[in-house]
């Protein structure tokens, strides 16, 4: 299965260029919207195949979400992140469309494809281990494993 994804490269926040500072900007949405981001942003890629959530997630959504404001403050210097859909649309509110410096598919399916030492994709960082654990359907790939009971549906 493919997800679209979407890379950021947001610049440092400058409100003359129209660069909001993304910590102010998204300081103030709801519980859904940031459950999405904490769901739907993660780092670069760094070796094919694995994808790693942008922020560590706790029990704690209202922790979590401040840890991801930290990471995501561009008051200083610009940042760069992956986004899937979700965490689109929301981020569509408060940057520019310039923000987006790219966009690439990514197959869920390649976590279960042999790796050339014979592990698997998935099975490369601890953190993407437990994070991406059964991951076969875009729902279990939104849906924060570490938190899927404590948050619900």
């Amino acid at each position: 299965m493919m997800v679209h994804l979407y890379d950021y490269a947001v610049p440092a926040a400058d409100p003359a260029a129209g660069v909001p500072s993304l910590r102010d900007a998204l300081a103030g949405v709801d519980s859904e919207d940031r459950k999405a981001l904490l769901g739907g942003l993660f780092k670069t890629e760094r070796m094919p195949g694995t994808m790693e959530r942008l922020s560590t997630l706790v029990t704690d959504l209202d922790a979590s979400f401040a840890d991801l404001l930290t990471l995501l403050d561009n008051a200083a210097r610009g940042r760069r992140f992956v986004a899937i859909d979700e965490a689109k649309a929301i981020l569509d509110r408060c940057l520019p469309a310039s923000a987006v410096a790219g966009t690439h598919d990514w197959d869920v399916a390649r976590l279960h494809e042999p790796y050339g030492d014979g592990t698997y994709h998935g099975k490369l960082l601890k953190r993407t281990r437990k994070q991406l654990r059964s991951v076969g359907s875009r729902e279990a790939l939104t849906t924060p494993f570490l938190l899927r009971r404590e948050w619900g549906r």
